[in-house]
């Protein structure tokens, strides 16, 4: 996460997804925060603000208050985490641990140096649980997402990163995990979460069966929830509740391979494909066979706003 992204269209249904999900259960946010950076475009689509008819009926009608709330954010040029907090975009009672999590002015060569970080990241990794123990849900909001095989924690692209060991911490002791994860353009995003999901049971345990919802603006992105036993049907009711509302516009529910999904489409309604012909979307919710022409982003690439952020597995 950076300050920047606040109140861009990304961040937009990260807060109403959380907004429906802890309507039930108390959450604290740990924010992975990095510095802003300034060689993308990354944070600058705020143009679902600007007060055309077509903006109100599309997102300001899925969360009147979250809509103007950020709003009000962007147009005081008041963009960083603590304004979220500070201004009630999260439920009461939210906590929010926003220590930056950076390795600048840290020696980035030889072995007493790879020490020094990972020793610096356990520390902050340590702050964060500290900060979130009595929370029922924790999202963790790294910058990329979820760890890839490419960057290891100690190194400068690490705090972009969640690791599988971190998300655990907070499954042991009874809590369930939200997750925020960028995808890559090395296949579809249906089938990274897929893989996604078999990494991630792989690695974790004490948890239910995890879905995902995929979020259809800006560039691609997914939050992973990972229940635990007693919190599972609050979750479900949360994302029930929040499939059944305009939100199910922007989103669409991914489940694993194995399990059909929970969550249907309202009636007519295809997310949007970006599925090419004759691809496996098994556990994707779509009322149509995938099918799509090449569209002008095919042919002439991608504005920088909309690019992936993360590098791969």
């Amino acid at each position: 996460m950076q300050d920047r992204y606040v109140g861009d269209i990304g961040d937009f249904g990260k807060y109403g997804l959380l907004r429906s999900l802890a309507a039930d259960l108390s959450l604290g946010v740990v924010w992975y925060l990095v510095p802003d950076e300034s060689h993308t475009n990354d944070g600058k689509d705020i143009r679902y603000l600007q007060p055309t008819l077509k903006n109100l009926t599309t997102f300001r009608d899925c969360d009147t208050d979250l809509y103007d709330m950020l709003g009000g954010i962007v147009r005081d040029s008041a963009r960083s985490v603590k304004s979220v907090h500070e201004r009630g975009v999260l439920p009461a009672g939210t906590v929010s641990y926003d220590d930056r999590l950076t390795y600048q002015g840290m020696p980035g060569i030889g072995p007493d140096a790879k020490d020094a970080r990972l020793a610096h990241r356990r520390l902050w990794v340590g702050r964060a649980l500290a900060a979130t123990p009595d929370c029922k849900i924790v999202f963790l909001d790294p910058d990329n997402g979820i760890e890839c095989r490419t960057t290891q924690r100690h190194e400068k692209r690490g705090p972009k990163y969640v690791y599988f060991d971190d998300v655990q911490a907070y499954l042991t002791r009874g809590q369930s995990v939200v997750i925020y994860h960028h995808f890559n353009y090395g296949s579809t995003p249906i089938s990274q979460t897929h893989t996604l999901f078999a990494r991630l049971n792989e690695r974790l345990v004490g948890h239910q069966q995890m879905s995902a919802l995929r979020y259809h603006r800006g560039s691609t992105r997914a939050f992973v929830v990972i229940p635990t036993p007693d919190h599972a049907p609050s979750l479900t009711r949360g994302v029930q509740r929040f499939m059944a509302s305009p939100w199910s516009q922007h989103f669409s529910s991914v489940t694993p391979p194995d399990r059909p999904p929970a969550i249907p489409l309202a009636e007519g309604r295809i997310p949007a494909n970006d599925t090419p012909v004759g691809s496996d979307r098994a556990g994707a919710t779509s009322s149509k066979p995938a099918r799509r022409w090449p569209s002008l982003l095919d042919v002439f690439g991608r504005p920088s706003y909309l690019r992936p952020r993360n590098e791969g597995w």
